[in-house]
């Protein structure tokens, strides 16, 4: 069947399943992030926000999905928990990557000789060090993360 070919009954046009898994993701994406919007736009003016300081100073939470959408959200979430977050490759990543990102926390403040010159040079002007080394350690990608780790701790990677 080719575009715009239907399916059994006229049920509406058959699509490639990936395309209409895709799809279907990407509406549910769309749908949330619209009530998320709507509803957090509705809670600023309910609370009368004008300023960063009002923003600053709510609570609860300002930014919120309305309540309908937040039950419809908690199947989803109890899904993805058991199925997703919790499944035994994902926390082993998870667990790794912890790891990494840990020791070379390490060796970036025990050594910051070993931060490239700009990144060091905030450290040496006086910014607080913790701050310096999060935000270098925040602005890489995983394969950079990778590349470093093994930099440092592989003894047959070239440095």
């Amino acid at each position: 069947m080719g575009r715009g070919a239907t399916g059994p009954g006229g049920a509406g046009p058959r699509l490639n399943p990936e395309i209409r898994k895709y799809q279907i993701i990407r509406s549910l994406i769309n749908r949330q992030v619209t009530d998320l919007v709507e509803a957090t736009a509705r809670e600023l003016s309910r609370r009368q926000i004008s300023s960063v300081e009002d923003v600053r100073a709510c609570q609860p939470r300002l930014i919120v999905f309305s309540q309908a959408m937040t039950e419809l959200r908690k199947p989803l979430k109890a899904f993805l928990w058991r199925n997703l977050y919790q499944h035994y490759r994902v926390v082993r990543m998870a667990d790794k990557a912890t790891r990494f990102i840990t020791e070379l926390f390490r060796v970036y403040l025990n050594k910051p000789e070993q931060l490239p010159n700009t990144t060091r040079a905030r450290i040496f002007r006086g910014e607080n060090p913790w701050r310096v080394v999060c935000d270098y350690l925040a602005g890489m990608t995983d394969r950079y993360c990778l590349e470093e780790y093994r930099k440092l701790f592989d003894p047959f990677e070239r440095v």
